[in-house]
């Protein structure tokens, strides 16, 4: 299981998806250092209320977590046999010691791994740009959800990149707006049945409310809306999230012939 791991990190990052990942993450480094070299950050004041750190911490949130880290996850998770295939080493793993869940678990817990220490790190630079907003709960929120991102995204993309193939990524990006931007934001119990909205909870939590009390107090009305779930709750639904999606994986690769002309 060791060499498997260590064979999968190598090759997401020697791959040549590893410039595109690296071109997504750069992107808010980018931004930001134009709007400093530029500008400089000018906003309101508000007595009480940092609203510099938390408009800063809500783009961070949005640009890693909400965005890239899916994007990413979409483009290592809906081919995590794929490289197996093109280097025709998947019968050899089917065909070693090794159960086929585990092959996949394996891959899966690197490609996950390997993409939030890189997202975190990206982060961190684009943080630290920032002036290290609301302090460091805010950092360890983005991180956390960073983690939970690439983890349960990677999941629900290798179970996609199973059923149709060929049709991963378009399908992928089409979850990804419909369900994970458009549905976690309906207030409604279908929010509940979206990763986005655990991961928004799961931050909110971490980082503490930024707000002054009379300002927290009128929020506290609609935040259900927007996380909505406790901090416990929100780590189990991702995990089940995940669970799901690989023990869907784990059957569909069990049944599933693989001839080696096939992409995955």
């Amino acid at each position: 299981m060791k060499s498997l791991v260590l064979l999968t990190a190598r090759q997401i990052l020697g791959g040549r998806k590893i410039w595109i990942v690296a071109a997504f993450l750069s992107l808010p480094i980018l931004l930001l250092t134009a709007v400093l070299v530029a500008s400089g950050f000018d906003f309101p004041e508000e007595e009480g209320v940092d609203v510099e750190g938390i408009a800063l911490s809500t783009f961070l949130y949005i640009m890693y977590p909400q965005s890239l880290c899916v994007l990413a996850s979409l483009l290592y998770g809906a081919s995590v046999l794929a490289g197996e295939i093109e280097d025709k080493t998947l019968v050899y793993l089917f065909t070693s010691a090794l159960p086929r869940w585990k092959v996949l678990a394996g891959k899966y817990a690197a490609t996950a791994a390997a993409l939030a220490l890189m997202s975190i790190a990206s982060m961190s630079v684009a943080y630290a740009l920032c002036g290290a907003p609301l302090g460091p709960r805010a950092w360890l929120a983005l991180a956390t959800s960073i983690v939970g991102a690439c983890f349960t995204y990677t999941a629900v993309f290798c179970l996609l990149g199973l059923l149709v193939p060929r049709r991963a990524i378009p399908v992928g990006l089409i979850y990804a707006v419909v369900v994970e931007f458009f549905l976690a934001s309906v207030p409604a119990l279908v929010n509940e049945l979206t990763a986005s909205y655990y991961l928004r909870s799961l931050a909110w939590h971490i980082a503490g409310n930024p707000f002054p009390p009379e300002i927290a107090e009128d929020f506290e009305e609609v935040r259900p809306i927007i996380s909505g779930a406790t901090a416990p709750d929100a780590v189990l639904a991702l995990g089940i999230i995940a669970v799901v999606a690989l023990t869907v994986s784990g059957w569909v690769i069990h049944r599933r012939q693989w001839p080696l002309t096939e992409g995955v």
